[in-house]
């Protein structure tokens, strides 16, 4: 995870932006260090501290089923909530980000059911 204002500051000033419908993730490689990922869910686009833990919990849930496909090092990422991550499906958001996360390169394919 990431913590610190600083390192929040440094994948948002170095790093690329990858928009999704309802979600951006920002990606910062970091080639020698561990893969460690922050969340920004602001009062400002999703709202209210019930709405906000109900984002904060469904995109840490899609973001757990897909670690073992995203490398162990090289990437500090930033995913930036919008609104609409409330209203949208599971298999909708869970698309989105599996889209976004594949475009900064960060997401490994599903393996294959006999290999």
């Amino acid at each position: 995870m990431l913590r610190s204002s600083r390192e929040f500051a440094e994948v948002k000033a170095q790093g690329t932006g990858f928009r999704g419908r309802h979600c951006l993730l920002v990606a910062l490689a970091k080639p020698s260090e561990l893969t460690r990922l922050g969340s920004v869910i602001s009062k400002k686009s999703v709202g209210n501290a019930v709405q906000r833990n109900r984002a904060r919990r469904r995109l840490r849930e899609i973001l757990r089923l897909r670690w073992p496909r995203i490398p162990s090092s090289g990437y500090w990422m930033v995913v930036i909530a919008f609104r609409s991550v409330l209203e949208a499906s599971h298999q909708d958001l869970a698309n989105d980000v599996e889209r976004v996360l594949a475009a900064a390169g960060a997401l490994a394919p599903i393996p294959a059911a006999g290999a």
